[in-house]
């Protein structure tokens, strides 16, 4: 990724890779701010999967995106995809990583957008699961398909 190349141009974010001149949140906030046709997604992780690892296990991440007004929240670890306690959202929605490609987002992932950001930030400042959302089990992969 070149220094010209906004943030929510990438679909995984590594907390590792950051500098100090990357304002995620400020980034993600404009883009909304301008008003999406589509739900843009992005993953955040402590860092970069490397995709010829076969055995590495990897890291948990914070699966997050917005909508205008809406945005969703997935804690991914490895073991189990948790949702918000108080998620809006009844059925499956689509979402674009990056605004490009579509990926499926699981009932009662989404929240106000203000507060799917604060989480954001959380994790930025934490690197650990986001404290301000309750979670809870989220759908299983099969209900999207029955």
């Amino acid at each position: 990724m070149t220094d010209q190349t906004p943030i929510t141009h990438t679909g995984f974010i590594a907390r590792d890779e950051l500098s100090d001149d990357v304002d995620v949140v400020g980034e993600v906030m404009g883009l909304n701010a301008g008003g999406v046709n589509v739900g843009w997604s992005w993953e955040l992780g402590e860092t970069r999967p490397n995709p010829d690892a076969e055995d590495e296990e990897e890291g948990p991440t914070l699966a997050f995106g917005v909508n205008n007004a809406v945005g969703f929240l997935q804690w991914h670890d490895g073991r189990e995809v948790l949702v918000p306690v108080l998620g809006t959202n009844d059925e499956w929605v689509e979402y674009f990583v990056a605004g490009l490609h579509s990926t499926n987002v699981r009932p009662h992932a989404e929240l106000p957008v203000e507060l799917v950001l604060a989480a954001v930030v959380e994790y930025l400042d934490t690197g650990e699961r986001p404290t301000c959302v309750e979670w809870k089990a989220g759908a299983s992969l099969r209900s999207l398909f029955s």
